[in-house]
């Protein structure tokens, strides 16, 4: 059987354009990471799950943005995440975000009414009203960031943002208040039936708890210690494995089932392997820089029994 991946890596990958203007896609993990360190920065150890839920609301807007080419500039991407810190209730992860992505040598510009019409003016697709309106969002957003001053290029980009903000406000994923947990790790345990409990005490399977903040089934599966459950030895064959894999995928999809009846809510499915690679390289004598197309085709069948398929698949 040739290897296909899975239907989400055939979608459209997001693209950021730097500010030299190199495109590179869109990496969460390292956007994670520099916001954990700013969490941790503030003191707020105990919020450090939110990172990971930002970039997925991140990830989630950027991929439903009504464009032709997820193609967004860098500065654009920058003033989302601190806008998003900023309504959630973390000024000061925001504060702290935003000293970190400054640049120095170029035009710093004041955000001025005058100002910014003249050196936005044709570089705009609207005019008239619209332009003007345009022109507050970006005064009113300044002052709520405190920026007194800033290149001239992040206004360019805000600009640009708040012409399509409408139809980017149907898929923005804001809140007014600190995200709540909505079903915590200890509910989530509380309610798994036998077959699920099981593969969390083999070390199998773990479940994060879900927050308004990106609500979704964001399950942590881990290959190794699957293996060893089930007895396999080396070299093991996908033809080996692969039932195994389906039958636990089977049990997944129950539940994402079981969460969404509880809130009572459709949710998508967040599947992290963070051992794929490893377990290749241990269990099935697999090259760890060329094994891509074997991880895709075990994540393909662990991933079969849910019925709207899965949202995002990693493999670290």
């Amino acid at each position: 059987m040739p290897h296909r991946f899975p239907p989400h890596e055939k979608q459209s990958r997001v693209m950021i354009r730097e500010f030299e203007g190199d495109l590179c896609p869109f990496d969460g993990e390292l956007l994670q990471t520099r916001l954990a360190g700013c969490f941790l920065a503030a003191g707020l150890r105990e919020s450090a799950d939110l990172p990971r839920d930002i970039v997925l609301a991140v990830e989630y807007t950027l991929r439903n943005a009504p464009r032709s080419e997820l193609v967004f500039g860098r500065g654009e991407l920058e003033r989302a995440v601190t806008r998003l810190l900023e309504e959630i209730g973390f000024p000061e992860v925001a504060k702290l975000y935003r000293a970190g992505t400054g640049t120095e040598n170029e035009l710093f510009v004041t955000p001025e009414r005058n100002t910014l019409s003249e050196m936005l003016r044709g570089h705009l697709g609207v005019t008239g009203e619209l332009f003007n309106k345009v022109i507050d969002r970006i005064i009113d957003a300044a002052g709520k960031l405190e920026i007194r001053r800033a290149p001239a290029h992040l206004f360019l980009e805000l600009a640009r943002y708040y012409e399509r903000l409408l139809e980017l406000e149907s898929v923005h994923c804001a809140v007014e208040r600190t995200p709540e947990i909505t079903l915590s790790r200890s509910a989530i345990a509380a309610m798994l039936p036998d077959d699920a409990r099981a593969l969390c005490d083999a070390g199998v399977l773990k479940i994060n708890g879900v927050t308004t903040l990106f609500p979704c089934v964001h399950l942590l599966f881990f290959m190794e210690e699957f293996a060893k459950l089930h007895h396999l030895a080396t070299p093991v064959t996908e033809l080996e494995i692969e039932p195994f894999l389906y039958d636990a995928g089977s049990i997944l999809a129950g539940v994402q089932k079981l969460m969404e009846s509880r809130l009572n809510c459709t949710l998508p499915v967040v599947l992290t392997v963070p051992d794929m690679f490893d377990f290749i390289a241990a269990y099935a004598d697999g090259d760890r820089e060329k094994s891509g197309n074997l991880a895709a085709e075990l994540g393909r069948v662990l991933c079969t029994s849910f019925e709207r398929g899965v949202y995002k698949l990693n493999f670290n």
